[in-house]
């Protein structure tokens, strides 16, 4: 006599003669395959394994970001400060020793010494210790015969020497530029 199906059995509309699903040669249940949920276990833990690099990855960058900034903003001399000591000793802006008021200056110790003003965190710094700077190597340039033309520029040299002055003063440095 066939077996009856139960009533609430999934299979239950397959006829008698044709082997059951899940059920081997024996007639017994076989154990169910992989579900997609089983299969896709896998793909989660990638999941987590890459979410947990990106946030490694990320924390490193931003610790690496906060100690950069601590390290320029506190611990770092600001190159403006830097030439505002620098000035106060008798000394160049770039650290480098005076020529002499003969020597002339090259392109290269312009640049360098404006550079030392430009890279300075402090706007007044930056603003009247790159127009001295400009105003130096314009001077400098000028021709024996074009002395007279030095005249023109006083009024700026003078504004962005004092400029300066006050500028590396609110930071604790007294720079004298008048020479004796």
């Amino acid at each position: 006599m066939p077996q009856q199906p139960h009533p609430g059995d999934a299979y239950s509309n397959i006829p008698p003669s044709q082997p059951q699903p899940w059920t081997g040669a024996d007639g017994q249940p076989l154990p169910p395959p992989p579900t997609s949920s089983a299969a896709s276990g896998g793909a989660k833990d990638n999941r987590v394994r890459l979410i947990a690099a990106g946030a490694a990855v990320l924390a490193v960058l931003v610790i690496g970001v906060v100690g950069y900034t601590v390290w320029d903003t506190f611990v770092r001399e600001d190159s403006g400060v830097a030439a505002c000591k620098a000035m106060s000793e008798g000394r160049q802006p770039d650290g480098s020793d005076d020529a002499g008021e003969d020597a002339k200056l090259t392109e290269a110790q312009y640049r360098e010494a404006r550079k030392v003003f430009e890279d300075s965190r402090h706007e007044k710094i930056r603003e009247h210790g790159t127009a001295l700077m400009d105003i130096v190597w314009q001077v400098d340039q000028l021709d024996d015969e074009e002395a007279l033309g030095a005249l023109a520029f006083m009024g700026p040299l003078g504004t962005h020497m004092s400029g300066l002055q006050t500028a590396c003063a609110d930071q604790g440095v007294i720079v004298n530029l008048n020479k004796d």
